[in-house]
């Protein structure tokens, strides 16, 4: 719990954005922090809101007490209305723009988007505070935070826009892998089929080498048996001779 006594607009302003529940602030008058009701109304919401607590001694406010949180309820009220009035004026100017043909819309504000980047970065790392940060790149809050966010939904498309990239190449590349697992498929069934009626060759020719060799075996066999016979008749033929011949004698 801490206790702060700025001296300066800008003193306040940087101890509201340091706040922590329990907090307070004191200041002598309220000229000294705020140049228009909507700045110390939009204040002390700022300070309700982090729980801490506002004292004025010369105005003699002080939130510490029972009626503190009616304090801000009150302030929070009186500045929505005020915004709501603002709102309207507003609407109702650019109604008769319209009218009068005079309405061209808000025109751009001029920001350097390097420097933008550059600081948003810092303040999206917490080396900076957003006040800081509106402060260097001289921004309202609402045209701070809305660049913001209009970077971040930018951020998003393209995110979304390279995830997209990312699914159509997967997907190309599941569907050329298909493709090649066919062909290879393809490939493999037809070098079965060549092995397959290589194999079938090769058994028929084992088969005939097979018979070949039967035949041969049967040829010897017989080509056996046949000179076995002739040399029977031979032997015969010449014992016959020489019987004939010892008969002559």
């Amino acid at each position: 719990m801490s206790t702060w006594t700025p001296n300066s607009r800008e003193e306040f302003r940087a101890v509201i954005e340091k706040l922590q529940p329990g907090d307070c602030i004191e200041t002598e008058s309220l000229g000294a922090l705020a140049g228009s009701a909507k700045e110390l109304l939009d204040a002390l919401e700022q300070i309700g809101a982090r729980q801490a607590d506002f004292v004025c001694r010369q105005e003699q406010i002080d939130t510490r007490g029972e009626q503190g949180a009616l304090l801000f309820r009150l302030c929070a009220v009186l500045n929505a209305l005020e915004q709501s009035g603002r709102r309207e004026k507003q609407r109702r100017g650019i109604e008769r723009a319209r009218e009068e043909g005079k309405y061209r819309g808000r025109k751009p504000i001029a920001v350097d988007e390097e420097l933008f980047d550059s600081v948003a970065a810092l303040w999206q790392s917490g080396q900076i505070s957003a006040r800081q940060a509106m402060a260097r790149l001289d921004l309202k809050p609402n045209t701070f935070y809305r660049r913001i966010k209009e970077r971040e939904e930018l951020k998003m498309k393209d995110y979304k826009k390279v995830e997209h990239e990312i699914r159509s190449e997967i997907k190309e590349a599941a569907k050329q892998s298909r493709k090649d697992l066919d062909e290879l498929k393809k490939q493999v069934r037809s070098e079965a089929k060549e092995l397959k009626k290589a194999a079938d060759d090769k058994l028929e020719l084992h088969d005939v080498e097979r018979e070949m060799r039967h035949d041969r075996i049967r040829a010897e066999v017989e080509h056996h048996d046949v000179v076995k016979q002739m040399k029977k008749d031979v032997e015969a033929e010449a014992k016959e001779l020489k019987k004939l011949v010892g008969e002559k004698e």
